[in-house]
């Protein structure tokens, strides 16, 4: 049983960020602080103290967030001066009124070894940045390393928009062959690296989580190295002809769709963000998107990669087969791994199917290690993919879009077609599904979707799918088969798209992510939850009963706080 919590009221006089009192005090102090002045506020009694001594908390968090203010301390001395002894005279202040208590020295202590930290880190900024540069420049050349405001503040947070502190600097790598002795040189400054593509990831691998942190941002990695032929071993003694593509990490991913389909060929990994996010940052993340369905994520579609480690060295990592498909739980997939410069084997990684994806679930979110394997799934931690070669697959020559809309109170009838589905479309005949996508009745809002049935209300749930074949035939026969699906369901409704321009329009839909965000205003940092079909309805329904548990939980706790203030307010009275 919850016991109800009283509110923290916010005091810093900022609404720079929205991090409250105590996420700020404890980032900045560490939660003995934090403690200490939950104390203080009980034994308040003028209140003027606490005002100087927050806006002093508040000032010192901004300058921590804020680079351009950072910088104006940096470029003028005179600025500085009159900063630091306005920010002194504040402490001198609440502690001429302290009185000997002890909580408040503790919490001015503090204070004021973090402003003589800031004041030396600020005076010494210039000579620090420039020894950063030279010996990063180095490795990258001149005018690549970067420290002004805008590129730091940039460079901060990913698409989680969840910010910790502003990056050391950023290095801009231009030339594979630069990425390696790029981190030498950072590791030599005592510098942590962080690498970043196109800052789309949503399970924050690229925010510095300190202050002393280099983003090494890849995006002039850009060279398309352009598709060719090989021969590849299936695992089964045979060897065929395939198609692969080879482009550096910074490529779009977007780019290499366009460029592969205009040769009749599929890059299957293409996740929300492949507008913008980069090939070696869905490697990073092992990536899936709509296709993932029938071809699978990026470990299923990647050949090889290099990758450039933290002691300076370059890798090369290869799969020894592929099958052309996507990894089942009975496979058995081997990759070398090698000294990119000599061709020295350093080890093999073998992992069983069921080790990259449960029976039954097609992902396995507890095994983020996949047995030591460089780079894939890892969110850059062991090192910088610089380059990577793709499968390629064959498109096929027919393709329909349909939309499912799903009407009625809960996501029960949702769950059963889509256990239907999966169940009569078990991608081993001549049609078959290349993609599906679903989102819920949250999402609808969100994106203010715009129902395709004639029905007053919205619905609880879509599902998209891209229906693909070789034959008119069999195309038609594939919509019929969706049909019979979706036939004994009287509140579920078919459409499908009449060309392709409606069938883009169908999935921009889907690509509207960043609209959860809108609605919540918050931060959104991602984890993928892996639930069998057959149990949708029955994990949407304890989804709702948690949000409504949650929302009366948080309504019963703000009446007792605003009851506990206004019983304060007659007591002063």
């Amino acid at each position: 049983m919850r016991t109800v919590a009283s509110v923290s009221f916010r005091e810093i006089p900022y609404n720079y960020t929205s991090s409250g009192d105590e996420q700020v005090v404890r980032q900045l102090f560490g939660p003995l602080v934090w403690r200490a002045i939950e104390d203080l506020r009980e034994q308040r009694v003028t209140g003027r103290s606490a005002k100087l001594l927050m806006r002093f908390i508040g000032d010192l968090f901004i300058l921590r967030r804020n680079p351009y203010l950072m910088q104006e301390l940096i470029d003028s001395p005179k600025r500085r001066r009159e900063h630091f002894k306005a920010a002194k005279s504040d402490l001198g202040a609440v502690e001429s009124g302290a009185q000997g208590n002890k909580r408040l020295l503790v919490v001015l202590r503090h204070c004021r070894e973090a402003l003589d930290h800031l004041e030396r880190e600020v005076t010494a900024a210039q000579a620090h940045r420039e020894n950063i540069r030279h010996a990063l420049e180095a490795a990258v050349g001149r005018g690549n390393v970067q420290f002004d405001p805008f590129t730091l503040v940039s460079h901060a947070t990913d698409a989680t928009d969840w910010r910790l502190f502003l990056p050391a600097a950023v290095a801009f790598p231009y030339e594979e062959s630069q990425v390696a002795p790029l981190l030498s040189a950072i590791a030599s400054l005592g510098l942590k690296a962080i690498p970043r593509g196109a800052g789309t990831g949503l399970t924050g691998g690229a925010v510095p989580l300190a202050i002393d942190c280099v983003i090494i941002n890849t995006e002039r990695l850009n060279r398309n190295r352009g598709i060719r032929e090989i021969q590849l071993s299936d695992g089964q003694n045979h060897t065929r002809p395939v198609h692969v593509f080879e482009a550096e990490s910074g490529m779009i991913t977007e780019d290499a769709i366009h460029f592969c389909a205009r040769e009749k060929l599929v890059f299957a990994t293409d996740p929300t963000s492949a507008w913008a996010c980069t090939l070696g940052g869905n490697l990073a993340e092992n990536a899936g998107g709509k296709t993932a369905v029938l071809w699978g994520t990026a470990i299923d579609n990647v050949l090889s990669w290099r990758m450039a480690t933290p002691d300076g060295k370059n890798i090369l990592v290869e799969r020894t087969e592929h099958p052309l498909r996507k990894i089942i739980p009975d496979d058995t997939v081997q990759f070398t791994v090698k000294d990119a410069a000599t061709g020295a084997l350093l080890r093999t990684v073998a992992l069983r199917g069921f080790e990259i994806r449960k029976r039954g679930l097609w992902k396995d979110v507890t095994r983020k290690a996949l047995g030591g394997l460089p780079g894939l799934q890892k969110e850059g931690t062991d090192g910088v993919i610089t380059s990577a070669t793709f499968i390629l697959h064959a498109a096929y020559p027919q393709q329909a879009t349909a939309c499912l809309e799903f009407y009625g109170g809960d996501f029960d009838e949702a769950g059963r077609v889509i256990w239907d589905l999966s169940r009569e479309f078990v991608n081993e005949g001549a049609e078959t599904l290349m993609a599906l996508e679903h989102f819920d009745g949250e999402y609808v809002r969100a994106i203010e979707y715009r129902r395709k049935a004639a029905r007053p209300e919205d619905p609880v749930a879509v599902l998209l799918i891209d229906l693909v074949a070789y034959t008119n035939d069999q195309l038609e026969r594939g919509r019929m088969r969706l049909e019979k699906v979706r036939a004994p369901y009287r509140n579920t409704e078919l459409f499908f798209a009449a060309d392709a321009a409606e069938a883009h329009d169908f999935w921009k839909d889907r690509k509207r992510l960043s609209a959860i965000a809108k609605r919540t205003n918050a931060f959104k940092l991602n984890e993928d939850t892996v639930l069998p079909l057959d149990r949708l309805a029955e994990f949407a329904r304890y989804v709702d009963s948690v949000n409504i548990e949650e929302e009366r939980f948080n309504q019963l706790q703000f009446a007792a706080a605003a009851s506990e203030a206004v019983a304060k307010t007659i007591g002063r009275e």
